[in-house]
C-alpha cells in the first residue's frame, strides 16, 4: 500500500468519495426536521464528509508564564487589574505559549480544509452541521476533526462559482437564513491561551482559610482569553464580502500548571466559533409561506 504523503484526500476518505460515487445511497448526519428543512430551500444532502489531523504539541509548549517570583501583590497582585495576565495569542503575550496556540489554530485550519476537499470531491456546493471534536493522546499529540453532511443545490448546478460553503449551523437554520436574504459562508474557529502567575494574593483568596469571594485574578484571566480570542476571530472577517457572524460556541478549560519548585501558573484555553453570513442575493431558494394546511387527503374520494 503506497504511503499518504499528506496532500489531496487521504486514502479513507478517497474510499468513501469512490464508494458514493458506486451507490445510489446516500448518507446524512442531519435529523430529520434538519433534513426536511434544508431541502426546502433546494438543497440535498449528497454524503457525509470529514477531515481530520493529528500533530505533535510537545516541541511547542514552553512551560512558562514569564514570572518567576511570587508576586507579592505587586505589580502582579490581584488588584492590578489585567497586569498578571498574558495572553496567548496576541500582542500582549510574553509567556511563550504562542508556538502552542499556532499548532491548535493550525489542526482545526486542516481538519476543515480536508473536509473540504472531499466536498468538492463528491460534487457539494455546501457542508451544513459541521462537528468540531478535539483528541489528545498521551505524549502531546492531538486530533482535531471536522465533520458535516455535504449538500448539493437542485436548483442551480454550477451555484453561481460560489466557494463550497461550510456552517455549523443545520438544515433549518440555514434555511431560515436563505429567506431572509442571507448565506452561510465559512466557519471559523479561534482558539487564544492566557496565562497568569499564581501570585501570594492568588494563592491567598484561592485557600482552604478564604472566604467564599470573587476570585478576581482568576476572573481577570477567563475574561481576558475570552475577550481575545472573540477579537481574533473578528480579524478573520472579509469585509468587503462578509457582513457578520453568528457564534456557535464559546468554550473554555482552565487548569493548573506546575512550573517548579514555589512556581505555579493557571491558564486558560478558549475556542470561540462561528460561520460568517453575507448577502445572497439569490431569489430561487425562496419559498411562499404555505397559507393553508390541509388536513385530510387531497385525493378525490378520501
Amino acid at each position: 500500500m503506497a504511503v499518504w504523503d499528506g496532500k489531496g484526500l487521504p486514502p479513507a476518505a478517497q474510499r468513501r468519495v469512490e464508494s458514493a460515487a458506486a451507490s445510489s445511497l446516500r448518507s446524512s448526519l442531519l435529523s430529520i426536521t434538519a433534513n426536511t428543512g434544508i431541502e426546502s430551500v433546494g438543497y440535498r444532502p449528497v454524503s457525509e464528509v470529514m477531515g481530520s489531523v493529528v500533530l505533535s504539541t510537545y516541541g511547542a509548549v514552553m512551560p512558562s508564564c514569564g514570572v518567576y517570583n511570587q508576586g507579592y501583590g505587586s505589580p502582579f497582585g490581584m488588584n492590578q487589574g489585567l497586569s498578571g495576565v498574558r495572553m496567548g495569542a496576541g500582542q500582549q503575550f510574553y509567556g511563550g505559549y504562542e508556538p502552542y496556540v499556532d499548532v491548535i489554530n493550525r489542526g482545526w485550519t486542516v481538519a476543515i480544509n480536508r473536509m473540504l476537499t472531499e466536498s468538492k470531491a463528491v460534487g457539494a456546493h455546501g457542508v451544513v452541521g459541521v462537528k468540531l471534536t478535539q483528541a489528545r493522546f498521551e505524549g502531546g499529540a492531538i486530533e482535531f476533526m471536522a465533520m458535516g453532511t455535504a449538500v448539493r443545490s437542485t436548483v442551480v448546478k454550477d451555484h453561481h462559482g460560489r466557494d463550497i460553503f461550510t456552517t455549523h449551523l443545520d438544515g433549518q437554520d440555514v434555511s431560515k437564513l436563505l429567506h431572509h436574504g442571507w448565506m452561510p459562508v465559512r466557519l471559523i474557529v479561534e482558539v487564544t491561551v492566557a496565562v497568569r502567575h499564581d501570585d501570594y494574593n492568588t494563592l491567598n483568596q484561592g485557600s482552604m482559610f478564604a472566604p467564599n469571594a470573587e476570585l478576581t485574578g482568576f476572573s481577570d484571566l477567563a475574561n481576558s482569553a475570552r475577550s481575545s480570542a472573540r477579537q481574533s476571530l473578528r480579524r478573520h472577517l472579509k469585509p468587503k464580502e462578509e457582513v457578520g457572524m453568528i457564534i456557535d460556541s464559546l468554550d473554555s478549560n482552565i487548569f493548573r500548571n506546575e512550573m517548579g519548585q514555589g512556581h505555579s501558573d493557571h491558564l486558560c484555553e478558549v475556542r470561540v466559533t462561528g460561520t460568517t453570513i453575507a448577502q445572497s442575493g439569490q431569489s430561487e431558494t425562496r419559498m411562499e409561506p404555505l397559507s393553508i394546511i390541509y388536513l385530510k387527503s387531497r385525493k378525490a374520494g378520501a
